[in-house]
């Protein structure tokens, strides 16, 4: 099946890819703060999610695996004194090198096989959307913490509705 292959093409080639993100964070204003950490930091934390990916992808069973994981990333972050645009913005960057990469790799040879991958890539950008949402509460608990204060801006917005 399609799935298994390309989560076998990711999990191959997690250095490869971990070193493609690691250089597009150091290059970036966007992600500037990365700089201050560790090198071996930053990249055990790109490659933890390429090499986890299958494992993270099986949502009812590892939810809650990935909100401890994701809120402890927001509080690690927080801590670090990265801002919380930064760190979304490497989840996105991680997310999106996988995909150009698969794309460089001539990984489909059939509409169907792309079909699969449009099915897959949805539940890779739902495990993405859960990783920022608990990292956003995890560096927002971290804030308020701190603080004193209540609860950061995002949830907040989200308890309104």
């Amino acid at each position: 099946m399609i799935y298994s292959r390309l989560i076998k093409l990711i999990k191959d080639n997690a250095n490869e890819l971990t070193d493609q993100v690691y250089r597009d964070i150091l290059t970036r204003k966007e992600t500037k703060s990365y700089r201050t950490l560790p090198e071996n930091v930053v990249r055990d934390r790109i490659y933890d999610v390429y090499s986890r990916l299958d494992s993270w992808l099986v949502t009812e069973k590892h939810t809650g695996e990935v909100q401890r994981s994701y809120t402890d990333l927001g509080r690690k972050r927080f801590k670090e004194g990265i801002p919380l645009h930064e760190v979304i913005m490497t989840l996105m960057l991680i997310k999106r090198h996988l995909w150009l990469y698969v794309r460089e790799k001539h990984f489909f040879d059939s509409t169907y096989e792309c079909f699969q991958a449009l099915e897959m890539n949805n539940q890779v950008v739902l495990f993405f959307d859960r990783a920022i949402f608990f990292t956003i509460r995890g560096y927002e608990d971290a804030s308020s913490s701190s603080t004193g204060g209540e609860q950061g801006v995002f949830s907040r917005f989200l308890k309104k509705k």
